[in-house]
């Protein structure tokens, strides 16, 4: 191709795009006016409502209340209110046992009585000697009156007389040694001795119970303590009776504290005006300790840190920490003392996302 054909080609398609500028040019005003009524700039999406932070899901409970009541229970022995082994005030032969075993007796009943020939003798004696003194001592102060004997001699026979009479005593007291008495009412055991026997008063003769009340000792934590008083009522019960509840009530407390146990020592008193109950029996005791009324929580809804117990309340759709102080377990529930009150409503469950002020949602609830 020739150097003239190219430059003719060259010179056509300039001319072709200088028309095409020429008409775009002419209508700018046509186009530059749709595009301003179109407003094809795109627009900023319009500010969507915020919506609020989802809160923790948590399973709730509200705060109850119970009484912190506790029953000790404990096993002791019963004993006779007052019980006493007899033995012989002398050494002798019995000659008299005149009492029954079981058989109820009186105070100052006689139990038994050796053989006391000698001592009445003895007891006549000393009579007669008194007797003697008293004499001559009346006839020493008559003869002072006459101015016959002295002073002396008045003072001297009363010393005499005196001195016979306590050997009158001494002989009578001899004497009421060979009987042996019940020191108080009761009930008689079995005779370890018979009629004819020589004892001593090493010898055990038998056994006196007073049963008309029994004694059982036990003993209670420290911790109770302040709980108890005395009349404070309890029951128990006894193999013999196993379906025959006993009642009974607080007699004695102990003055002190066992530093080793770290328990002290109670005694009840059990009433047996039916005398079906014996000493020796052993009694499966209660004891109800009525205590305070403190807000109870379920189990899972007490929290620990750091040693320290809290449980989280909710205030106004968010958690809330409340230190508490855990008093003790009754089955699947805990008794709390600190700021918190029955109604308040506790998580139970979800406590693990929950912190100060974080908002929850409460998806089910359950008795505390």
């Amino acid at each position: 191709m020739s150097e003239t054909s190219k430059s003719g080609r060259k010179l056509r398609l300039f001319a072709v795009l200088a028309v095409a500028v020429l008409a775009l040019w002419g209508t700018h005003d046509y186009w530059g006016g749709l595009f301003a009524n179109a407003n094809v700039a795109p627009k900023a999406a319009p500010d969507k409502a915020k919506k609020p932070a989802k809160g923790v899901p948590v399973l709730v409970a509200a705060v109850g209340e119970e009484q912190d009541a506790v029953v000790i229970e404990a096993i002791g022995t019963a004993r006779a209110v007052r019980s006493v082994t007899l033995f012989p005030q002398a050494a002798g032969e019995i000659l008299e046992f005149p009492v029954q075993t079981g058989a109820l007796v009186e105070k100052d009943a006689v139990l038994m009585r050796l053989d006391s020939r000698t001592l009445e003798l003895n007891v006549r004696v000393a009579e007669t000697r008194a007797k003697e003194a008293e004499s001559a001592l009346a006839r020493a102060k008559k003869l002072k009156e006459n101015n016959v004997r002295s002073s002396a001699n008045v003072d001297d026979a009363e010393i005499i007389f005196q001195r016979a009479k306590l050997e009158v005593s001494q002989a009578k007291e001899a004497l009421a040694d060979r009987t042996t008495r019940a020191p108080f009412a009761g009930i008689i055991g079995i005779p370890k001795v018979e009629i004819g026997d020589r004892v001593t008063t090493a010898t055990e003769i038998i056994t006196l119970d007073d049963r008309s009340t029994l004694l059982v000792e036990f003993e209670i934590a420290e911790r109770y303590l302040s709980r108890l008083a005395v009349n404070m009522p309890l029951t128990a019960s006894t193999p013999t009776f196993p379906d025959r509840p006993v009642d009974g009530q607080i007699d004695k407390i102990d003055s002190r504290v066992d530093p080793v146990s770290r328990t002290v020592l109670v005694r009840a008193a059990f009433p047996n005006s039916e005398d079906l109950l014996r000493p020796g029996m052993s009694f499966f005791v209660k004891l109800p300790l009525p205590g305070p009324t403190l807000a109870s929580v379920p189990e899972l809804a007490l929290q620990w840190q750091d040693g320290k117990s809290f449980v989280w309340r909710i205030r106004d759709g968010a958690a809330e920490r409340v230190d508490v102080a855990s008093r003790r377990r009754l089955n699947s529930k805990v008794l709390i003392e600190g700021d918190i009150t029955p109604g308040d409503i506790v998580v139970v469950e979800g406590v693990q996302r929950l912190r100060p002020g974080r908002a929850v949602e409460i998806s089910g609830s359950q008795n505390p």
